[in-house]
């Protein structure tokens, strides 16, 4: 009998507030830890305020906890200050900086007052604090919004210095301008982590802006600003600035270093500006594409008799592929659908993708990057996961990654379970090997085991038979 299931609870899996076991990455156990819920409900930081106190290390070893940001510590000073440079900062705010490394997934610096950087061979950011300091202060900081990424991104080094006298004489001042340094130093090139963790945060941060921010990138790549270059320019009216290779003393007034990553592929509503869901950010992704902001799918918004739902198929040819793809398509017509077959790529021009996918009304795929696309689907479409096999941890990552977020997106979903004989592992492994009968003992080895098996090993040969009345439910939801 086929698994077709359209809903999930949420109460096992609560992807922001609940740490998985199926996680690549743990908040250790320990009684130090039994607060950590806190730090999931730490919103996105504006540059205007401070971020929650957490804790650093000073040059001596010890650790201590930052203060937030006081009243009396906001108001402007007095005295005005200058370098020597002849520059003075006569509106800048004395604060601390605040970094704050007790969130399971970001890093992330918040400092307003006088605050330089230096990028070219040394990528570090200094900060005068209002008065001499009796000692430095310094941090190293993972820019890259989920940190368990960071064998792939550079670290960023923050010093609080003792004295105007021990920082670099600025060469451009923009002390009117917010900044965020970021990196791109993660799986970048999977449009999944693309938007989740870059594009999200980076909106969430810079959004009650109003483009007065500039972007400081480490581990700069050059295809991702391009790609992403009217999501840039929207959040921008500055040139974003390849930090790696920057050779200037930049001065700012206030800046971010890193960026809070909320959760997979979505957004907190209590953690981001003005309640700001998920939902809402499809809107916006829909009208930087130039696409009908919130229109009903295309099948009823066509009124021709003639006129068939649109089903995007989604193919692989790498792991998780389709072996009788063309099978498949020939079932999905027979049931009365029109069938657009499409290989996602990076180098993909996003307006393009955008519009293909906006003109459909189901997007089908197995379990992969690609399904993000669903970012550009009309309210109330569908999206038609195939799950291969993988135990529990399929499961949640499917629901986190994309069910989740489909259901904050508004559009309706089918999650389909393959069995094990339309697996390719089970032509290879046999039914008494763990791999298929007990994939849950095969996932509790951790994630190189799961990444090897379930994701990169294995292809779907679907039941077209057992398929079949999966189609006739979408037809069904489309119509409806």
């Amino acid at each position: 009998m086929a698994s077709v299931r359209t809903a999930y609870t949420y109460n096992t899996y609560k992807s922001g507030t609940q740490v998985s076991k199926w996680r690549p990455y743990m908040i250790p156990s320990s009684d130090n830890n039994k607060d950590n819920n806190k730090a999931y409900s730490r919103s996105t930081p504006t540059l205007e305020s401070a971020s929650k106190p957490g804790t650093h290390k000073k040059r001596n070893g010890r650790e201590s906890n930052v203060a937030p940001i006081s009243s009396e510590e906001k108001h402007q000073s007095e005295n005005s200050s200058s370098d020597a440079s002849g520059e003075k900062f006569e509106d800048a705010i004395p604060t601390k900086p605040i970094c704050d490394f007790s969130d399971f997934r970001s890093d992330l610096c918040n400092m307003t007052g006088d605050v330089r950087t230096q990028g070219y061979n040394i990528t570090t950011v200094f900060f005068v604090p209002p008065s001499t300091a009796n000692y430095e202060q310094e941090w190293s900081v993972n820019a890259y919004s989920q940190k368990m990424y960071n064998y792939f991104s550079k670290s960023v080094t923050v010093k609080q210095l003792r004295g105007p006298q021990n920082a670099p004489l600025c060469t451009i001042g923009q002390r009117n301008t917010p900044a965020i340094l970021l990196s791109l130093g993660g799986p970048t090139g999977n449009i999944w982590h693309d938007f989740t963790d870059v594009i999200i945060p980076l909106f969430l941060a810079s959004k009650p802006l109003k483009q007065d921010v500039q972007f400081l990138l480490i581990n700069y790549q050059q295809w991702f600003v391009d790609k992403f270059s009217l999501i840039f320019k929207d959040l921008s009216r500055y040139k974003v600035i390849n930090f790696d290779e920057d050779k200037e003393i930049r001065c700012y007034r206030n800046m971010l270093v890193g960026l809070l990553n909320h959760k997979d592929l979505g957004i907190d509503p209590k953690r981001a500006f003005d309640g700001f869901d998920m939902y809402r950010f499809k809107l916006y992704i829909r009208s930087i594409y130039s696409l009908p902001v919130d229109v009903d799918i295309p099948y009823k918004m066509d009124k021709r008799p003639e006129k068939k739902p649109r089903l995007m198929l989604v193919v692989r040819s790498k792991s998780r592929r389709f072996l009788n793809q063309e099978e498949i398509t020939e079932v999905i017509e027979k049931i009365g659908f029109e069938v657009v077959q499409v290989e996602p790529k990076r180098s993909d021009n996003l307006t393009e993708m955008s519009k293909l996918v906006d003109s459909c009304d189901v997007l089908m795929g197995i379990h992969g990057a690609a399904l993000t696309h669903i970012l550009f689907l009309r309210t109330n479409a569908l999206m038609l996961q195939v799950l291969p096999l993988g135990g529990e941890a399929m499961d949640f990552y499917a629901n986190s990654c994309y069910g989740e977020p489909a259901d904050e997106m508004r559009l309706k979903r089918i999650d389909y379970h393959i069995t094990p004989e339309e697996s390719s592992l089970l032509d290879k492994y046999g039914w008494d090997d763990p791999v298929i009968k007990d994939p849950n003992s095969v996932n509790s080895k951790g994630w190189s085991y799961r990444q090897k098996y379930y994701w990169n090993e294995q292809d779907v040969r679907l039941d077209v038979t057992r398929f079949e009345p999966v189609l006739v439910k979408a037809l069904g939801i489309i119509k409806g």
